[in-house]
């Protein structure tokens, strides 16, 4: 036989921890529906606020960018893509910093969790008691941080798994339901679209005693959604404009079971983001955003937004299906706009455009990336692309090291490529040609330079490149130690150990010249049998 305590039972004032500061709460309406078991010593169990949190970014199930080949480190994983030869974004989605100032304390947490936003005095949160030998419903109790309270009541000496929700709002939370009110195994409540930050926390086998004044329950309110700050820097000029700036999937209904903090989703819809800061601007910084979604570990979610640079235009960035997003995670989802070029003037002056990566390279990476994908095909001097014996690709270069059958020792003639014109077998893309050596000689004069890698392993090697930097230290090109092509047959020579690239400056009828780059030895223009076979790298006409 069961009975219901007098629902006016006398409000018991106590204390909850949230984080490092004290805060009081309060019950938002009596406990009408508990039941107690007659006859049953009673126990009054107060409620431990320990605050909010976040699953780890260190675990691999988190949201992330599509594997691309780049280099991945505590797995964060990045995309480029190209927009021109010589334009490019590059975007990175990684779990966001445990900032102990967003806590309100220095973090004591391990690093299995990231702290959440400090929860503030009008929040609501409602408790639920469930009996746990058969599920049933027991008890429930709402309250408000930073007012009085009374404690849950529930029978002593028994079993309970006590579940604690929250919207993350200050608004009155809904009329208890039907279906928080049914056994465990059933139990659930809606998603509130309107007050998104739903927040969840499980306490399993809690028994209180009627004889110990200060029973207690702690609970870390766990957030269901993912959170994702966007940033997107611009290398390029100024961002004046930002519009239809979307994160996608996120879906505006779901159910959570109460049981086990899982939410069942409907339809699908775009949340747009919101870039509130002050334009012109080169850092523009979205408001944090809530997504209900779970990608099961499939690449579905997507990133798009229209942006207005100065110099540059209207640009689209568009993220298709490259996202995994997971539940309860908080990232922040880093785009860079950047150009590739150098300048050919003293004082930074005279800046030129050149195509991001080496004809015949891997579109899709990054293109400052050491790595094999970024080194192109070879060309001998004059040739053009596919010319039989004296073209090799990058996926030939890389898996053959040895002399090529056919290879054509005989020099291509005058007028091949021309410092004057763009001639018909100049491999480059429509708007770029082949530099001439006054154009190498002037980038290597004007640029900062820094060489990353070994440059001394002979062979297979990619990790050795050179950077070209502006005055702020940035990357404004990338030169791989790619090495080069025999002109007698064919073979590989000095891969990671120099940098050598042609021009379309003629020395004489069987050569011309090219820039060359070694560890100890400052670049410069060079002379080379054009039977020899380098990468190429076009400028902007």
């Amino acid at each position: 036989m069961k009975r219901n305590i007098n629902k006016n039972i006398k409000h018991i004032s106590f204390s909850i921890a949230m984080l490092s500061n004290l805060f009081y709460i309060s019950s938002c309406r009596s406990a009408e529906h508990d039941n107690i078991v007659a006859g049953g010593a009673i126990a009054a169990v107060k409620i431990n606020l320990l605050g909010s949190d976040y699953a780890s970014g260190k675990s691999s199930n988190r949201a992330n960018l599509k594997e691309t080949g780049l280099p991945v480190k505590d797995n964060v994983q990045r995309q480029s893509k190209m927009i021109t030869p010589s334009l490019f974004f590059e975007a990175e989605l990684a779990p966001s910093n445990n900032d102990a100032n967003k806590s309100g304390r220095a973090s004591t947490e391990p690093t299995a969790l990231i702290a959440g936003d400090q929860i503030g005095a009008g929040m609501k949160f409602r408790i639920i008691a469930y009996r746990q030998d058969d599920n049933s419903y027991q008890a429930y109790q709402d309250y408000t941080v930073g007012e009085q309270a009374q404690p849950l009541m529930l029978d002593s000496g028994k079993a309970y798994t006590i579940i604690a929700y929250s919207y993350g709002s200050t608004s009155a939370l809904p009329e208890i339901s039907t279906g928080e009110m049914t056994n465990l195994s059933q139990a659930k409540i809606g998603y509130d679209d309107n007050n998104k930050d739903l927040m969840y926390h499980k306490t399993e086998g809690f028994i209180p005693d009627g004889n110990n004044p200060n029973n207690k329950v702690d609970i870390k309110l766990r957030h269901k959604l993912n959170q994702i700050t966007t940033v997107i820097n611009s290398y390029i000029g100024d961002i004046s404009e930002i519009s239809w700036a979307d994160l996608r999937p996120h879906h505006p209904q779901g159910v959570l079971s109460l049981s086990n903090g899982t939410i069942s989703r409907t339809y699908e819809s775009a949340e747009r983001l919101k870039f509130s800061g002050t334009f012109p601007t080169t850092t523009a910084i979205a408001d944090p955003v809530l997504i209900n979604a779970d990608t099961n570990g499939s690449l579905t979610g997507l990133f798009s937004a229209n942006l207005t640079v100065s110099g540059t235009g209207n640009k689209t960035i568009d993220l298709p299906n490259t996202f995994k997003i997971t539940p309860e995670y908080k990232s922040t989802l880093t785009i860079n706009f950047k150009k590739c070029g150098a300048y050919l003037g003293p004082n930074n002056t005279q800046w030129k455009e050149f195509m991001c990566q080496n004809l015949g390279a891997t579109e899709g990476i990054n293109p400052f990336s050491p790595e094999a994908g970024n080194h192109g095909a070879k060309y001998q001097w004059g040739a053009q692309t596919l010319e039989s014996g004296r073209y090799i690709s990058q996926a030939d270069d890389q898996s053959n090291s040895g002399s090529i059958s056919g290879w054509n020792s005989t020099p291509k003639p005058d007028g091949s490529w021309s410092d004057t014109d763009k001639t018909g077998n100049d491999p480059c893309d429509k708007g770029y040609r082949v530099p001439t050596s006054a154009q190498w000689e002037a980038v290597m004069n004007n640029n900062n330079v820094e060489r990353i890698g070994s440059w001394t392993n002979v062979g297979d090697t990619y990790s050795s490149v050179l950077y070209l930097k502006n005055v702020s230290n940035v990357i404004t090109l990338m030169l791989p130690v790619s090495g080069y092509r025999s002109s007698l047959n064919g073979l590989i020579i000095f891969r990671g150990v120099k940098a050598i690239y042609w021009s379309s400056s003629e020395y004489q009828s069987d050569k011309a010249f090219n820039i060359t780059v070694e560890r100890l030895i400052n670049a410069g223009n060079d002379i080379s049998d054009r039977g020899f076979a380098f990468p190429i790298r076009c400028i902007a006409e």
